[in-house]
């Protein structure tokens, strides 16, 4: 007499087969056919008038979708900043973008004219562009503000973190506590109500805040679905590859004896 379990009669059931190899491949990705435009960038309406609005002097806050081009907007006014020998901070809510900006802007600008301050590493601190997170910065504001004298802007990348209920205290503290002279510049693709942040940061401020509002698309989203052999299916797609999947899966069971998962006794 001897026992045989589910699981022993499955194996030997599929003994036979070949294991699947699994090979991992780059997911496969439509191309778009665009052609990369030779010669300078052409800036969009809304990227030009936020600059116009910089050159002024004004505090801004531009509200525009992801991939819309809202960080060519900062890297023009910091451009011009250095170009004039001052200094200009660039805040971001994780120290991973933090360590990103950093490697662009040296890229952009000079190792020598960048500095990276985040709660792990602090790198040419007296550089004029400061890259930072935003806690850093409103620590600063209340430590060392005599650091921040000659800087004229702060960029807050990402600023509907201002809506976080656990960080956002960090953001308003910012704005609120930043040195006098220090003109206050907001990116960030999802705000819904910027205009009454843009009041709110008036009030706090004592200065007008110009609002630049983007609401076309430039790089439209597509849902894809990614197989485990490292494919991308559109929606029909998937629901055909989960059909005969389960399809699969059922034909198994099927092919099973009866009796489950209990023990199947034999001589």
């Amino acid at each position: 007499m001897c026992e045989m379990r589910a699981s022993e009669r499955r194996k030997n059931l599929f003994a036979g087969e070949k294991p699947r190899q699994k090979t991992k491949r780059r997911p496969f990705r439509r191309d778009s056919g665009r052609a990369v435009p030779a010669g300078p960038i052409q800036l969009d309406p809304f990227q030009q008038l936020a600059i116009n609005f910089l050159a002024e002097g004004h505090n801004v806050l531009v509200a525009a979708p992801t991939g819309t081009g809202k960080t060519l907007i900062a890297e023009r006014l910091i451009g011009q900043v250095l170009d004039g020998g001052r200094g200009i901070v660039y805040t971001s809510p994780i120290k991973a973008l933090s360590n990103q900006k950093y490697r662009d802007f040296t890229g952009m600008f000079g190792v020598e004219k960048v500095g990276l301050i985040t709660g792990d590493v602090s790198v040419n601190e007296r550089a004029p562009l400061l890259v930072m997170t935003t806690e850093i910065f409103r620590n600063w504001c209340f430590a060392n503000p005599e650091m921040l004298d000659g800087m004229t802007h702060v960029i807050f990348d990402e600023l509907h973190y201002l809506d976080d209920r656990e960080r956002g205290t960090a953001w308003e503290e910012s704005i609120i506590f930043a040195p006098p002279h220090i003109r206050i510049v907001g990116l960030s693709a999802t705000v819904p109500n910027v205009r009454e942040l843009a009041s709110w940061i008036a009030e706090v401020r004592g200065r007008p805040v110009k609002v630049i509002e983007e609401r076309c698309r430039a790089v439209p989203l597509e849902l894809g679905w990614i197989t485990p052999e490292s494919d991308v299916l559109d929606e029909g797609g998937a629901r055909e590859y989960i059909r005969q999947r389960l399809e699969r899966r059922r034909g198994r069971w099927a092919a099973l004896p009866e009796g489950g998962d209990e023990a199947l006794a034999c001589d």
